[in-house]
């Protein structure tokens, strides 16, 4: 089985970066990923808050990701279905913040990077408390048919929308703009709060699949999740309720597709059972993210 190692990184979701693999529609492979420092701050001598700021202060691209991988087969116009299979978590993760995120600069003056062990399935936060993991991928996306956005960046493409529904056991839906997709992926966490207020990083393995749909819905704007009992839609904007707007709309449409119900019951069901939750809240763009049980999905009519 073909595995893509984590010193084939890139800052940036650009169509002009050559592939560094190729792949069958529906071939098993395995990713592996980087941290999103790139793994500058593994080592206890560089979390301290003087390496932080230089490391800051040099430049650095933040939330590297394993690609581009070639799609055999997908155009323009495409959608591809990727499908999580396994995701590994690392032994070694780090919290951290940065005082300017949320505007906390009158709580601390100085950046912050704490390591924590992760082992038998749990994140080590303390001697006295020990979270279980629930790791997700942080940034996953396609290269844009124009413009080179970096891996920190969000948008139709998807890229580094920090949403926990992106994880094993699901499907990403992502619309193809350019030949191949150029698929690329990374920044995974250990565990993540909504909002992104804060998550353990590390790296990680991940089997996956790309599974190549011809054509695409003529409503899909934004990128879909399907998990075992959730479609989830994304969107992303400034200002966020901008972005929960854009994963509304992107829900009832998709809900009309699968049902062939009328916007208005869509609307309606999903006010009763939906949820709006954020994805990455850090720093604009922001995503968000409309989740419906797929429990209350009508089966569509046949004459």
């Amino acid at each position: 089985m073909q595995r893509i190692t984590r010193d084939q990184l890139t800052p940036v979701f650009d169509r002009r970066v050559p592939a560094v693999a190729r792949v069958k529609s529906g071939e098993l492979f395995w990713v592996e990923t980087e941290d999103s420092r790139g793994g500058r701050t593994r080592v206890p001598e560089h979390t301290t808050p003087e390496y932080l700021l230089a490391m800051r202060k040099r430049g650095y691209y933040g939330n590297p990701v394993t690609g581009p991988i070639f799609v055999e087969g997908a155009e323009a116009g495409d959608t591809l279905a990727v499908r999580i299979l396994e995701q590994k978590c690392d032994t070694l993760g780090y919290m951290g913040y940065w005082p300017f995120l949320f505007h906390l600069e009158d709580f601390f003056d100085k950046p912050a990077t704490t390591l924590c062990e992760i082992r038998d399935g749990k994140v080590v936060f303390s001697t006295d408390i020990e979270i279980p993991v629930r790791p997700v991928i942080g940034t996953i996306g396609v290269a844009p048919a124009m413009e080179a956005v970096l891996s920190g960046g969000m948008g139709r493409h998807c890229g580094n929308v920090d949403v926990q529904e992106i994880c094993a056991g699901s499907i990403v839906y992502l619309s193809v703009f350019v030949d191949g997709a150029l698929l690329c992926l990374g920044d995974c966490h250990a565990i993540q709060s909504d909002g992104e207020i804060g998550s353990v990083e590390m790296r990680s393995e991940i089997q996956l699949s790309c599974e190549l749909i011809k054509g695409r819905s003529p409503n899909m704007s934004w990128p879909r999740i399907e998990t075992e009992e959730t479609l989830v839609t994304v969107a992303v904007a400034t200002p966020l309720e901008e972005a929960m707007r854009q994963s509304l709309r992107e829900m009832i449409f998709w809900i009309e597709e699968r049902t062939g119900m009328s916007k208005h019951e869509a609307y309606m069901l999903i006010g009763c059972v939906g949820d709006a939750r954020p994805g990455q809240a850090q720093v604009s763009n922001y995503s968000m993210r409309c989740i419906f049980p797929k429990k209350y999905l009508r089966q569509r009519k046949t004459s």
